[in-house]
């Protein structure tokens, strides 16, 4: 799998890089951190033609949605430094940069992770 490495303050941030998948499939962003001091996980998206968007957040025992994004999508966390963010039934509207970010009182972030939908 692919995955991008990338650095934010002193924080480093590993996270699933480019990922094309079939219309209607479910999808899993990973991303991982290396400072369990960050015990809050921010999940966004970039589409094409709009400005970035907070998907949601959370600990890891509870998770955060922004408005009607939790019919669309699900968090997770696999301990304090690992999250997932899974696309429930991709469609071409959610071709975008996911981007996860990780905070105490500052927020560092990940390089993104680009999603395209093939049609077959």
């Amino acid at each position: 799998k692919n995955k991008w490495t990338s650095q934010a303050g002193a924080v480093t941030f590993h996270q699933s890089s480019s990922l094309i998948v079939k219309e209607r499939s479910e999808v899993h962003i990973n991303c991982r951190h290396d400072d369990s001091a960050l015990i809050l996980m921010l999940w966004y998206r970039r589409s094409e033609d709009a400005a970035m968007t907070l998907i949601g957040y959370g600990y890891e025992t509870s998770q955060n949605y922004e408005g009607q994004m939790e019919q669309e999508f699900t968090l997770a966390r696999k301990g304090t430094v690992e999250g997932v963010l899974t696309v429930r039934e991709a469609r071409q509207k959610h071709s975008a940069v996911y981007f996860c970010a990780a905070s105490t009182h500052y927020r560092y972030a990940g390089a993104g992770s680009r999603l395209n939908l093939q049609n077959i």
